[in-house]
């Protein structure tokens, strides 16, 4: 307290009247008083006149201004002065308030009680009470304590540096993984930029094939009118002369009878052909061009929707719900036909006793996900190559027969009523090839098991129907489809969110249909199977 005053006159000494604090950079002015010269140079002096001192509002000169450098030593030994008795009594009142007392003795705790768990000043320590008890210095007492402490410690230091270490490298995995995902965008953006300026190319070549036919067509029409324009006229002049010869009285047109042959003599008239051979070809060779661009877009569609966007799932059939003309492999994968099992099998609950059908033991509520049917048909392959020998076969015949001897074959009525005969047993093979097929696509878990169906979008089927005269889509009527080949493994892509049902042909990517609707139930794979000799068996 002794040193406080003091202090305290000595920091009103040094302070500035102005700002009311120390001095910075202390200047006197001409009457004397001591100012900082900041403070000096936000003095604004009166209209016309000189700036005045604030205490004494006496005049002065700015150039009169001079530094104290003596005052401004003091200032700073002042500051020094009071942050080091600041910090003095800071220690000295943590000090106090880290000496614990006793309670009753107001005496320093030395010891600890290790029987009543007590802290004990020296007195404490030799009263009847605590006397014959085992007391240790405090700080003895404390460190196996303190020991514990430090080991738990560690342990939490080494957790904490586990999980910083932890932080920091899954920090390096996420922006790892964010730097790929950028190249990847990249790489993404460049391959459909390379992939647009295929397309334009392409389109452009076709369109400029396009343009040249029809410009040789244009000429070739042109051409051809000009000729024929003028072949018209020169047979119109002609026309003209003999109508004319021909109204001529007989004594006249008598006189020129004998040159009248070499005079109007009958030239082979021209019938050019409208279009060239050549353009004709290239023409045709376009619509192929135009089937192959059709086909290869088709392909290229159904290839990315199945790599990019669907995610591939292994599929099995439920027992339970299989007809009793159906029979399942081990692996519930696989699903044959046999009529001869229709009785000889107990029917289930949830089992389609009148249509040969089996539901999937998975079904899906949300997502894109993909699998394959493949369909085995004995004889396929061979039937195919037969078939494209006899093409082969009848268009040589055709090409070496030409066009025939000229006359028409008539047909007598025997011939005729044989002839209606062969169509009705041709309808009747073609009713029994109807029947001999099979359906595969989705269905919801839902969809009625009992009696006579009609499995269309609007009962919850949307499947293909395939048999060995061709494709069909499960609309109502049912839609006939042209692909290029036929499927041998059928894509099955189904988008729940999007409620899109696509087919594939699995070989070829081809694009086969796509079924619109909107889902709110559960769906499952459905196979459809009338078909004796054939195989279903669901990929991978």
């Amino acid at each position: 307290m002794a040193t406080a005053a003091p202090l305290r006159s000595l920091e009103e000494e040094v302070t500035c009247s102005v700002c009311l604090d120390y001095l910075r950079d202390p200047v006197t002015i001409d009457c004397g008083h001591v100012f900082c010269r900041s403070c000096t140079a936000d003095i604004c002096p009166a209209s016309g006149a000189r700036p005045v001192c604030p205490l004494c509002k006496k005049p002065f000169k700015k150039e009169n201004i001079r530094p104290v450098w003596q005052l401004a030593s003091l200032v700073e030994n002042i500051e020094r002065l009071k942050v080091d008795k600041g910090r003095q009594l800071g220690d000295a009142a943590r000090e106090q308030q880290d000496v614990r007392l006793c309670e009753r003795h107001q005496e320093k705790l030395h010891y600890y009680c290790e029987d009543d768990g007590q802290l004990l000043c020296v007195l404490c320590r030799e009263s009847r009470e605590h006397k014959p008890h085992t007391a240790v210095l405090l700080e003895k007492a404390a460190q196996p304590h303190r020991e514990k402490i430090l080991n738990h410690l560690s342990i939490l230091r080494r957790d904490r540096d586990k999980i910083q270490g932890c932080q920091a490298k899954g920090e390096a995995d996420i922006l790892a993984a964010l730097q790929k995902l950028r190249e990847q965008r990249q790489h993404v953006v460049a391959e459909f930029a390379q992939g647009h300026q295929f397309l334009r190319e392409r389109e452009q070549h076709l369109l400029d094939q396009l343009a040249r036919l029809e410009q040789e067509l244009a000429e070739g029409r042109e051409k051809c009118q000009a000729r024929g324009s003028g072949e018209l006229a020169r047979l119109a002049l002609v026309i003209s002369e003999l109508e004319g010869k021909a109204q001529q009285p007989a004594a006249e047109l008598m006189q020129d009878t004998r040159d009248f042959l070499n005079r109007y003599p009958r030239k082979k008239f021209w019938l050019g052909k409208p279009i060239v051979r050549v353009v004709k070809k290239r023409t045709g060779e376009f619509s192929d061009k135009l089937v192959s661009l059709q086909r290869g877009l088709r392909e290229f569609q159904g290839k990315l929707l199945r790599d990019l966007e669907y995610k591939t799932v292994s599929v099995t059939l439920d027992p339970q719900s299989a007809s009793r003309s159906l029979l399942l492999s081990e692996d519930c994968k696989c699903v044959t036909y046999n009529s001869d099992l229709y009785h000889c099998a107990y029917l289930h609950p949830q089992q389609f006793d009148c249509e040969p059908g089996v539901l999937g033991s998975k079904g899906f509520t949300w997502g894109k996900v993909y699998w394959e049917v493949e369909v085995e048909r004995e004889g396929w392959s061979e039937d195919e190559e037969d078939g494209d020998e006899e093409e082969e076969g009848e268009e040589e015949e055709e090409e070496e027969a030409g066009y025939g001897d000229g006359y028409d074959n008539w047909e007598t009525d025997e011939d005729e009523e044989s002839l209606g005969d062969e169509e009705e047993e041709e309808e009747e093979e073609e009713e029994e090839e109807v029947l001999e097929s099979c359906m595969v696509g989705v269905a919801r878990d839902s969809v009625k098991r009992k009696g006579d169906l009609s499995l269309r979008p609007e009962d919850g089927v949307w499947a293909l129907r395939l048999s060995s005269t061709g494709i069909w889509a499960n609309t109502d009527p049912e839609a006939e489809l042209f692909p290029a080949a036929r499927p041998r493994r059928v894509g099955i892509a189904l988008d729940y969110e999007g409620g899109a049902v696509t087919f594939t042909n699995a070989e070829s990517q081809e694009l086969l249909h796509t079924f619109t609707a909107t889902f709110t139930r559960r769906l499952v794979p459905f196979l459809w199977l009338k078909w004796p000799g054939t195989r279903l068996l669901l990929r991978p």
